[in-house]
């Protein structure tokens, strides 16, 4: 049973990886209007909701590169997995907000810790599978420890807001933990919230892949080879 519900939760999270940014996109900009009231400065979190979706058609282009006669490459960005979206206890609730929806719209499945916000984190929750995104994709570990949940398997990275003392110790707890590098992204500005509008921002949730096609193989078009970069 319990093999069968990982198999389940990974093909839905794959199913949302999969969906295309522009796509999810959608999802997301359906539950702004409510996830806006919960911060409690609804016009400026809409701006910078929206800001963050405008960059959905740029994270779905493919670049087709030169390659060797008879073979094509397409550089692409695609989500790095697993993702904790932390608050701390100085977060305010449109920066940690702000990191959820950056991990959900580039495609990674994500779970939702700010044990000092623990009713906002259910009513974010509640809109965003109103939308119709699914409980798999998304969830909630307020009830647990911090420091336990860096240690969950194949965490691919952490979106920490929060002060530079809280974004330090998570870091410094990663490092000690076995397994893929999981990366840290800090949010500590809680008044312009400024590392969310920098350009590369959003690129921090994904990593490159580069999909190489035989096109002189009996039938055409076999796929080789798909590496991925971090």
């Amino acid at each position: 049973m319990a093999t069968e519900f990982k198999k389940n939760h990974a093909q839905v999270c794959e199913a949302w990886r999969l969906l295309g940014a522009v796509n999810r996109a959608a999802y997301l900009e359906a539950a702004i209007p409510k996830l806006a009231l919960l911060t409690g400065d609804g016009n400026k979190a809409r701006r910078l909701f929206n800001h963050l979706l405008s960059f959905a058609p740029k994270l779905d282009k493919v670049q087709r590169m030169t390659g060797a006669t008879g073979e094509s490459n397409d550089l692409y960005v695609t989500a790095r997995g697993k993702t904790m979206v932390i608050g701390g206890e100085s977060a305010k609730t449109m920066a940690v907000l702000g990191q959820l929806i950056a991990a959900l719209l580039t495609g990674n499945e994500v779970i939702l810790h700010c044990p000092s916000q623990d009713e906002m984190c259910i009513e974010a929750v509640k809109v965003l599978y109103e939308t119709g995104i699914s409980e798999d994709v998304i969830s909630i570990a307020n009830d647990s420890q911090t420091i336990t949940l860096l240690y969950i398997d194949r965490l691919a990275q952490v979106a920490v807001a929060g002060s530079h003392a809280e974004v330090q110790e998570v870091s410094q707890e990663l490092a000690n933990t076995d397994g893929i590098l999981t990366q840290v992204i800090a949010v500590t500005d809680m008044e312009s919230l400024s590392e969310m509008l920098t350009p590369d921002y959003l690129y921090r949730f994904i990593t490159e892949r580069v999909k190489t096609i035989n096109t002189t193989a009996i039938g055409g078009n076999a796929s080789l080879l798909e590496l991925g970069t971090e």
